[in-house]
């Protein structure tokens, strides 16, 4: 047998590796969620390690609790993914968003016990909160979604940006920090900004971390891990900030002031917990950011995908936030990242406009996929690489 040839397994020895048994494979076959790899000439079902791979996604999205129907259509989308790292990743993640909501639980059912063993007394309110505490629990395949689809769109930047030094790196550099400053970053999202630049941060440093998502906090304080205690969390809301006047020497607004409802009612909070001469950054995207991933859109001509959530920024972009910044503060200027892509695999750009809102990777069988795969490949063929305009930069003011 040739070094180089696929080890194949019986549906008998696949199920006993994997500890299943062989009616459950024989289900996942019916229903299309885990088709074995080949056939023999008897026409027996033949499994490859990689199916391993496959059935381990399948048990553990099962036991975080997704119904079957939720597993096939992530697989579904999957048929792309062979970043096992990228999937263990993101499973480990939602374990550990359930074991929080489990341990909610578990704190709620607690105090109604301590109530029975104290009062002997039955108060309905502590069993209703019960209730409350469960159902407050995310659906999580909508959860395996969000967090595949941040992958995707950072996975994109990591494998084809031109320039190297990433922009959280440069966004920090620009940032001039002052003796014992104390720093409010507004929309922390995972707290990457502060990871990536840990040990250039001036150890006199206060730094207040915060996000509109009590969620985001968490994933902030996760990606932190012990770095975490080098910083303040709280949950606020940009247009309501919870902090007393003149308290911050420094306020970053990271991609995030687009999102913002009412940006007057945040820039005049920005400039109150602001000290005198404080600075403000705010970063964003200029409208021809990723412009030619939108022209690749309309080229494929498809009503299941769209661009339109590119729209979502078009109310503060480097190209009318001057005006927006200036009304609040002084010296205001604008200064551009420079970057592109240089895309030349068609799957992680495949994995980018499927993690856009708006599109779904569900409606799309292996055939439809592979359609999509030779159109794309075909543009990258006619040059070498698909070049993507990447347009981003931030405001720098002072108060």
């Amino acid at each position: 047998m040739s070094e180089n040839k696929e080890v194949l397994y019986t549906i008998g020895d696949f199920a006993d590796k994997a500890g299943v048994t062989l009616r459950t494979l024989r289900y996942y076959n019916k229903i299309g969620l885990l088709n074995p790899s080949s056939y023999n000439e008897l026409g027996h079902r033949l499994y490859s390690k990689k199916d391993f791979g496959r059935l381990q996604k399948i048990l553990t999205l099962k036991f975080i609790g997704l119904s079957l129907d939720d597993i096939a259509n992530i697989m579904k989308y999957d048929l792309s993914d062979n970043d096992f790292k990228k999937s263990l990743e993101i499973q480990k993640s939602i374990m550990e968003e359930k074991i929080h909501h489990i341990q909610m639980v578990i704190k709620a059912i607690d105090e109604a016990v301590h109530m029975l063993d104290n009062d002997h007394l039955l108060n309905w309110d502590k069993f209703i909160n019960i209730i409350n505490v469960i159902n407050i629990g995310k659906k999580w395949s909508e959860q395996y979604e969000n967090a595949s689809n941040l992958k995707a769109r950072i996975r994109i930047h990591e494998l084809f940006s031109t320039n190297t030094q990433g922009w959280m790196n440069w966004f920090f550099e620009q940032i001039d920090i002052p003796d014992n400053a104390s720093i409010l970053e507004l929309g922390c999202g995972d707290g990457t900004l502060w990871k990536k630049n840990f040990r250039r941060i001036p150890a006199d440093s206060k730094i207040t971390l915060t996000d509109f998502s009590q969620g985001m906090i968490r994933d902030a304080q996760k990606n932190l891990g012990t770095k975490s205690k080098r910083f303040n969390f709280e949950q606020v809301d940009v247009q309501s900030i919870p902090f007393e006047s003149c308290s911050f020497d420094i306020v970053i607004a990271n991609h995030m002031l687009y999102h913002v409802l009412d940006k007057e009612k945040a820039f005049s909070e920005i400039r109150r917990v602001l000290k005198p001469n404080g600075c403000f950054y705010a970063s964003t995207i200029g409208k021809n950011h990723m412009k030619e991933m939108r022209d690749i859109i309309t080229k494929l001509n498809c009503e299941n995908i769209t661009s339109e959530s590119w729209s979502e920024t078009e109310s503060f972009q480097l190209e009318n936030g001057f005006t927006q910044v200036s009304k609040w503060f002084k010296e205001v200027k604008l200064k551009r990242y420079n970057d592109s892509l240089k895309v030349k695999t068609p799957m992680p750009l495949i994995d980018y406009i499927f993690s856009m809102p708006g599109n779904t990777g569900e409606v799309y069988d292996e055939k439809k996929l592979q359609q999509l795969v030779i159109f794309l490949e075909k543009e990258i063929n006619r040059s070498g690489e698909i070049y993507i305009t990447k347009d981003t930069g931030f405001f720098q003011g002072k108060k």
